[in-house]
């Protein structure tokens, strides 16, 4: 196999992410609020070879249409306490040489232009190893009540105020600021050139803008642009923009159909097929034996409490499962929140689980596939799972908690992979771009939004 996969670590700024496990014996994350836990955690994925420390973010947390929140939300962690991932970044980036740092914005709750100029400023610090998430935001409830918005945005709706918010991102980055226009000539008291730094005007639907933009060019310019979801409207909006996507599938075949919709849509949008690349969510329980890999499996699954479970997927979803009929399914559940979620337990080969089987399955079903056993077995499972699928790379999901979540999987089963030529001998370095996409610094020729184009 000549692909070598891309291999990203998934986190959350906060004690209890993917697994609700925060309280497994192993895992350790009562130093998340600092920045030693997260200096060793990146240290340890970039030192294992991983090519990206990804965080996702919450700005809310699960609560339904009325406003209530369950109990298990303080009493289990579960999405609160969460703390700001733009703010640690630039921490990160002085502590790490070599890793990308990929951040989640929501184009629902921030701004353009700060959004833009904070990024900037992280591509700069970290030498050219920004990407940022585009998300438009789950948990609509709590933004309603937590940012004072005026209701919840209609899931498409929100898509396109994403589109003319990240077009109008694009412009502040890339056509602000000529190639050339920095001169810092001392003899001449020109800092930069006034007639290669232009004026953006703007006055859209949802936003307008009128004026320069604050930061000067970057070394990619444009952070490498990612984006997660596969609704109708997330995927067309991928092809668009999206170098990177992120999916969570957890079988082959539907892993293997988003990626043949992601890679159809970009050829359509006018861009080649495989420059689109896709990254599954992962998690990996290695251990001597495949049974005692599935029996930690298993013992990871019984460790978040059924509410914690639902709790979660209420914020992911704003679904309540609680108030619907346990014999009835999600089939004709709608949701202007997480679709994506909500798709995940949709069947369209066969028969949906029912919503009381949702509640039973849910604790093992967090996240993305689930790759269980040694680490050739696993190895195995990887190979053939690419294969059927063509997916570019896995986001690894952390079920433990802090540096101690990973060290297993680069101890053991990123050696096998690197056997099997599944991973590069040495790790991928340059700008972010660089290294996901293969191709220069700056935006590909194809993006709607480069200079070339």
């Amino acid at each position: 196999m000549s692909k070598h996969l891309i291999l990203g670590a998934f986190e959350k700024f906060t004690p209890n992410f993917i697994g609700n496990a925060w309280h497994y014996p192993r895992g350790d994350t009562s130093g998340f609020a600092t920045l030693e836990f997260w200096r060793e955690l990146v240290g340890t994925v970039e030192a294992g070879g991983f090519d990206f420390f990804f965080m996702a973010e919450a700005i809310g947390y699960p609560m339904n249409d009325e406003g209530e929140v369950p109990d298990a939300v303080i009493r289990e962690a579960v999405q609160l306490p969460v703390h700001d991932p733009m703010a640690i970044m630039s921490a990160i980036a002085a502590t790490v040489p070599r890793i990308g740092l990929v951040v989640t914005a929501s184009t629902t709750a921030q701004r353009p232009l700060l959004n833009a100029r904070t990024l900037a400023t992280l591509d700069h610090l970290s030498g050219g190893r920004m990407g940022w998430n585009i998300v438009t935001s789950d948990n609509q409830q709590a933004l309603v009540r937590l940012l004072g918005l005026d209701g919840i945005t209609p899931h498409d709706e929100r898509y396109a105020r994403a589109q003319e918010f990240v077009d109008l991102s694009l412009r502040l980055w890339e056509e602000c600021w000529d190639d050339d226009a920095v001169l810092a000539d001392k003899a001449t008291k020109t800092w930069a050139d006034p007639a290669k730094v232009h004026r953006i005007q703007h006055d859209g639907q949802y936003f307008r803008f009128d004026g320069y933009f604050p930061a000067i060019p970057s070394p990619q310019r444009t952070p490498t642009l990612f984006q997660a979801g596969t609704s109708s409207a997330g995927t067309t909006f991928a092809a668009g923009y999206a170098e990177c996507v992120f999916t969570q599938d957890r079988e082959a075949t539907r892993a293997a159909r988003s990626v043949r919709t992601l890679r159809e849509k970009a050829v359509a949008a006018g861009r080649p097929a495989d420059s689109i690349a896709v990254i599954n969510g992962a998690s990996f329980i290695v251990a001597d034996t495949d049974a005692e890999a599935h029996r930690l499996r298993e013992e990871l699954n019984r460790t978040p409490t059924r509410e914690a479970a639902a709790a979660l997927f209420l914020g992911w979803s704003g679904v309540d499962l609680a108030r619907l009929d346990p014999d009835a399914t999600l089939d004709d559940v709608a949701t202007e929140v997480g679709q994506t979620t909500v798709n995940l337990w949709r069947n369209p080969d066969g028969v949906s689980p029912t919503v009381g089987e949702v509640l039973d399955m849910l604790p093992s079903t967090i996240g993305g596939v689930k790759f269980t056993g040694t680490a050739k077995s696993i190895a195995d499972q990887v190979e053939a799972f690419v294969e059927e699928t063509d997916v570019d790379g896995f986001l690894v999901e952390n079920w433990f908690g802090g540096a101690e979540g990973y060290v297993d999987v680069i101890e053991h089963v990123l050696p096998e992979l690197r056997s099997r030529g599944l991973l590069p001998e040495e790790p991928r370095r340059g700008t972010l771009r660089e290294m996901l996409t293969g191709g220069g610094p700056k935006l590909p020729s194809w993006h709607p939004g480069s200079r070339e184009a």
